[in-house]
């Protein structure tokens, strides 16, 4: 019978995740680390959750007393970091959504509109106006559950689809406006209507995440609302004033607005460095909100969606004890209705 520090081993190696990796995540030294996995230091409460969580594997795995285990299908395409947490993160919204759904089966909704050009007219939305995808999502989306929590820099978000049930993960560590563009992104995943789970990174070059990228800059301000913009403000040269205005206007992301004027022309490159810089203060001094261009202090950690809730009816009719109640909603952040 395999050892549990033999295990651990095995199904790091077996997922690519190198020993300096793992130690992070769990926050210990790499050597305990190693010790761990050499059968020469005891695992305590919380890093065994924390592995069971990252390889979503079961005790009795761990155990040595069932060889069961199916490996997650995850694409991670952070070029630049791995962030561990993500994983475990999705894992456990995952375990928990198949526990909802052993009392609540999902039902099957309407297909998804297709991804082209009049994608916006299908679903009833202004193809001039600004788009809350917040509420937008949550609306238009069924059993869509949205998670937002830090995570490293590299990683935007992820999202996962398993037949009828979503979720998508948000960094709330990037400003309001990236973070808007990620929910477009992410909902262009969502739509290619596979059942997979992807964590999606900033400046990757895959070709599935170039077509995302563009997706998302169109969605929430498409060429037509570009251009009537710029005609309604009599724009001939972009300032950083018309940038400003438009960017507050549609809710956009800086980085990838400016990026958009200059691969299309409007702007110089010496514009674009200009711009690329200093944009919290350039807001304030114009008289702007500048909290499109900072995180959301207040929700670093927060849910909205679905699996909330579902959670509360499956307890309310005494199909989930009190203690998975109170698990699940701590998992997706809402303390504030446990306590």
């Amino acid at each position: 019978m395999n050892s549990v520090g033999s295990r651990l081993k095995k199904l790091r190696q077996e997922h690519g995740y190198s020993q300096r990796q793992v130690a992070e995540y769990l926050e210990i030294d790499q050597s305990n680390l190693s010790k761990i996995e050499n059968d020469k230091r005891n695992l305590n409460l919380v890093l065994s959750e924390k592995l069971l969580a990252l390889y979503n594997c079961t005790p009795e795995y761990l155990l040595g007393k069932t060889d069961k285990y199916e490996k997650p299908k995850i694409s991670f395409k952070s070029a630049r970091d791995l962030d561990l947490n993500v994983i475990s993160h999705i894992n456990r919204l995952s375990s928990n959504l198949t526990i909802l759904r052993k009392y609540e089966p999902g039902k099957a909704f309407n297909k998804y509109p297709k991804l082209n050009m009049n994608f916006k007219r299908n679903w009833g939305i202004d193809e001039f106006s600004p788009v809350n995808m917040f509420n937008l999502l949550c609306y238009k989306i069924p059993n869509l559950t949205i998670s937002w929590f830090p995570m490293k820099s590299a990683v935007s978000g992820c999202y996962f689809k398993k037949n009828h049930d979503s979720i998508i993960l948000i960094n709330s560590s990037h400003t309001r406006g990236r973070q808007n563009f990620t929910l477009a992104h992410e909902l262009y995943h969502l739509l290619e209507n596979k059942n997979h789970f992807v964590v999606c990174s900033e400046k990757n070059d895959e070709e599935n995440e170039i077509k995302a990228d563009e997706f998302a800059s169109n969605f929430l301000l498409s060429e037509p609302a570009l251009y009537d913009f710029m005609d309604s403000n009599n724009i001939e040269e972009w300032s950083i004033h018309d940038v400003i205005k438009c960017e507050q206007y549609f809710q956009l992301d800086h980085r990838n607005f400016i990026g958009r004027l200059y691969s299309e022309g409007f702007i110089t490159g010496d514009q674009f460095a200009e711009l690329s810089f200093n944009i919290f203060n350039k807001a304030a001094s114009l008289g702007y909100d500048t909290s499109l261009y900072e995180p959301n202090k207040d929700n670093q950690y927060y849910s909205v969606g679905h699996m909330i809730p579902i959670t509360e009816k499956l307890y309310n009719e005494n199909k989930l004890t009190r203690g998975a109640r109170k698990d699940i909603l701590l998992d997706l952040f809402r303390q504030d209705i446990v306590y």
